[in-house]
């Protein structure tokens, strides 16, 4: 399968970012990837706690968990989410906190459930994702009557379907 067919008017690279950047921030869970120390790639659902204006992405663990062991080894994460407004999947560089500041800032009373101390417990750690890239989806990509349309005449004609400027795109989060 191919490269699909775009529109003329491309959307501009702040419009990207802006569109990648909401879907994010109105996610509320995310799938954290890591990889073992046997090579195999692990995802595990997480509470995010945060998400700055640049996708920084912050999440809470305990320092003896196996991901916060396989973060220490290779910081290189890629994180997930899905909303009603589309998917992201954003690769970044972690980093563990135990900043004392950042904890209290981030702190939620559910928490307890997992750090019966609260929020003096010392096994508390920030996971800290840098961005690096992010892709997005739109959820309008795949529902409505403009998708239909795109799948049947795509279909008829035998061409790829026809994508829309702002059903996806790649953002460089670095800066």
């Amino acid at each position: 399968m191919g490269t699909a067919k775009t529109e003329r008017n491309q959307l501009t690279p702040e419009e990207h970012r802006k569109n990648l950047l909401d879907i994010l921030s109105g996610s509320r869970t995310g799938m954290l990837m890591t990889r073992t120390p046997e090579g195999r790639m692990a995802g595990r659902p997480m509470g995010m706690a945060k998400v700055d204006d640049d996708g920084t992405i912050y999440m809470t663990t305990g320092i003896e968990t196996p991901k916060a062991q396989e973060l220490i080894r290779d910081p290189n994460t890629t994180v997930t989410v899905q909303s009603g407004d589309g998917f992201v999947s954003v690769e970044g560089e972690a980093t563990l906190s135990t900043d004392r500041k950042l904890i209290d800032e981030l702190w939620k009373p559910d928490w307890k459930a997992w750090y019966p101390e609260g929020k003096d417990d010392p096994s508390i750690v920030i996971i800290i994702v840098k961005p690096i890239e992010g892709t997005y989806w739109t959820a309008g990509l795949g529902h409505g009557l403009s998708y239909a349309y795109r799948v049947v005449k795509a279909r008829i004609t035998g061409e790829e379907m026809e994508t829309k400027p702002n059903d996806m795109g790649k953002v460089d989060l670095r800066h």
